[in-house]
Formats: C-alpha cells, structure tokens, sequence
C-alpha cells in the first residue's frame, strides 16, 4: 500500500521537477524550486507513512480485540 502512495507522489512531483527543468532556465530560480519540490515530496512521504503506520496499528488492534473478553461480568 505504502508503495503505491510512494509511487502516486514521485509521480506528480516528477511533473513538477519536469516542469521546472522545461521552462525555468534562469539557475538562480531553478536551484531552490527544485529544493522546494525535494522538501515537498520528502513531506508527502513522510505524512503517507504516518497515515499507513496509524491505519495499520488501528486495524490489527480491532482485529486482536476480544469483546467477550473485554464485557465479560466480572
């Protein structure tokens, strides 16, 4: 799952840099726009991987709860 997000961010930030690479050609402007897209997909991954890691302990939680368990009368 992880891969795919991964996959789908490298995918627009590539048009980005592709973008920039196409019609920026002062250096001077090139250099920090291509910084800028570097911190944006290092972001993106970084808030994907929090989001699966969240899902996925949230998901084997609910499935290890044993509700008889947990209401059982004492």
């Amino acid at each position: 799952m992880l891969q795919n997000i991964n996959t789908a961010i490298d995918t627009f930030q590539g048009v980005k840099s592709q973008f920039v690479k196409t019609y920026v050609k002062n250096e001077e402007f090139k250099k920090p726009l291509d910084q800028f897209i570097a911190a944006q997909t290092s972001f993106a991954k970084n808030v994907a991987k929090a989001n699966v890691d969240f899902w996925t302990t949230l998901g084997m939680s609910a499935f290890a709860f044993d509700a008889k368990k947990a209401f059982a009368k004492q």
